[in-house]
Order: structure tokens, then sequence, then C-alpha cells
């Protein structure tokens, strides 16, 4: 397998803590692009995703783009039930917090570290309060739904995580930053499952460099 990716992504790092997590390593080939010198702008990698952007995983004939089902692929190729349960009522549930990461969580976290940590670590430009105000507002909102989530379970299924905790749990260093701004103090059960999936061996094996080179 090939697996298309860059360090400055949390929806890389995802992938690539999967692919640790179930023991992958050494059936993957990992093609890291820097995307600020525009080494994915080529028509070979256009080919493979038209939308030109990673992660993407390759596995013979398959061109797979999109982390969240990469993980399901990689999992079920795995036969890895414990991550990703092939039973209905299961997976459904990690479709939909999957699904309520990509509309909600992560797109309200993603707003707020976005202007307070990655563009200082860029460069571009100050902070916009603004944007960081109404960032908060919407974590607030869903944040609020994922702590009474947590209220009797360690993790989002259960006692052990799965691909829904490496997708909703994507931005955990950047959320970490402190400089992030993220209000995680108000939703210490959130707070204390952002801790443990950085404690996870697989989380760990792809920490990045410093947690503001996160950011995609």
């Amino acid at each position: 397998m090939e697996l298309y990716l860059t360090d400055l992504s949390p929806n890389c790092r995802r992938v690539l803590a999967a692919i640790h997590h179930l023991g992958l390593e050494g059936e993957t080939e990992i093609q890291n692009f820097n995307l600020f010198a525009g080494e994915h702008q080529t028509e070979a990698f256009k080919a493979i995703n038209p939308n030109v952007k990673v992660p993407v995983l390759v596995d013979g004939d398959l061109k797979l783009w999109e982390a969240n089902p990469i993980m399901i692929y990689l999992s079920d190729r795995q036969n890895a039930e414990t991550f990703c349960p092939s039973n209905n009522a299961l997976r459904i549930e990690v479709l939909r917090w999957m699904s309520w990461e990509v509309q909600h969580f992560n797109r309200a976290l993603g707003e707020i570290v976005w202007e307070t940590v990655a563009k200082q670590v860029f460069g571009l430009g100050p902070v916009d309060e603004e944007k960081v105000a109404s960032g908060q507002e919407n974590f607030r909102r869903f944040a609020a739904v994922l702590e009474g989530h947590l209220a009797d379970r360690e993790f989002i299924l259960g006692d052990t995580p799965t691909v829904a905790d490496f997708a909703v749990g994507s931005h955990s260093a950047l959320a970490l930053h402190p400089r992030s701004q993220v209000p995680l103090l108000e939703f210490p059960r959130v707070l204390a499952w952002l801790e443990r999936m950085e404690a996870l061996p697989a989380w760990q094996k792809t920490a990045p460099q410093a947690p503001a080179e996160a950011a995609e």
C-alpha cells in the first residue's frame, strides 16, 4: 500500500495513527508531501486524487481519498472488530460520530486553532478575534454534547478507542496547544479524553514535532 500525506495535517495524522494502531507500518509506503512547496501539484497525483489533497491511500487498483473512509477500509482489511466494529448498530454509531466531527466539532475547533496557532506559525497575519469568538461559541455548543456523552465511558463507543475517537480527536495536538484558546477547561471530560488520546501508543508515534505543525 501507499499512503500519501503531509506532516501538516490532523487528517493525515489520524490515518497514520490508524496505520500504527493496526500494525500496518511494514506494509505501507509513506509518500510525504511538502504542500507549501507544491509537491502534490502534479498530473500524476491528480490522477490519484482529482481534489489534489491528502491523505490518499492506494492499495492495488483502489485509490481512496478522505481520512475517515481510509480508516474504515484499513480496519476492515485487518478485520479489526474492536477498532471498527462491523455490527450494524455500532457501525452506524461510528459513522454518526465521524459525520458529526466533520460538520460540527472539528469545524469549530479548526476555526479557533487556525487563527490562534497555525496562522502565527506560518506568518499569515494577525489573529482575527471575531473568528476566534465565533469558533469558541460553536465549540462550546458541540463540546457540551461530547462532554455529556463521555459521562459514563472512557472513549466514544465505550472503554476502548475506535476509529470514531481517531476521527473526533484528530485535532488533539492543536486543541491542547497553550496558545489555542480552545475553552477546554470548561469541559473536563473532553479535556481528559483528549489527554487519553495523546497517551495512546499510536497517537504518540504520530505526534507532530511541534503541536502547532498539525494544521492543514
